[in-house]
């Protein structure tokens, strides 16, 4: 809540400065009409004008805010009276509820980190391996989620990597790896894409 609370403001100020950027000025000749007069009201127009400016000139500064952009744009589409359809594939009932990643994003470098357990070639067995890792050491990886994410090593061809996380940094998945390591067990920092592993068919990676 507090990441969020200090991305709003930021984009406020952002706001407020792209108003009197002519390059960002509306092309339409209609007439704009006025944000309401409250500190609400002219917080969303000055993050709609940014928002739109940044959509459309820099888009990969949307991927550092990815987190905070999904919540706020959960807890808009929760205000819709019932019945009412919303504008974004919401999958869930709460607010802040997970979106799977779209198709060409799964792999995609993650905002959040990793640490990297183990490699195997079919997911019945890194299933199996995770359930292990976890009976093992079940006060380091007994709170954390699984992903697995596709690799081609060159010479042994494709593996499914175990990775558990999230961690906010990569001093947090360090220090994981550190206390595994400890114990003799693999462990590497990586980030966290993938595949949720309870979304994968048993058939991938064989």
């Amino acid at each position: 809540m507090k990441r969020l609370t200090v991305f709003l403001a930021a984009l406020a100020l952002a706001g407020c400065a792209s108003t009197a950027d002519p390059a960002r000025s509306s092309m339409s000749d209609e007439p704009e009409v006025a944000a309401a007069p409250t500190r609400n009201a002219q917080l969303a127009d000055a993050m709609s004008r940014e928002l739109a400016h940044l959509a459309r000139f820099d888009p990969d500064a949307l991927e550092r805010v990815q987190p905070e952009l999904q919540a706020l744009a959960n807890a808009i589409m929760a205000l819709n009276a019932p019945g009412e359809t919303p504008d974004l594939p919401l999958s869930g009932n709460e607010v802040g509820a997970e979106l799977p990643p779209p198709a060409d994003m799964i792999d995609a470098p993650s905002l959040h980190h990793a640490v990297h357990l183990a490699s195997y070639r079919r997911v019945e067995t890194a299933r199996r391996g995770w359930t292990e890792l976890q009976a093992l050491h079940p006060d380091i990886l007994g709170s954390l989620n699984a992903r697995l994410s596709e690799a081609e090593i060159v010479g042994q061809g494709q593996f499914l990597r175990l990775k558990a996380g999230p961690f906010d940094t990569a001093g947090e998945a360090r220090a994981i790896c550190q206390r595994l390591q400890a114990s003799g067990a693999y462990c590497a920092v990586v980030d966290f894409s993938g595949r949720r592993m309870a979304d994968m068919a048993s058939t991938t990676g064989q």
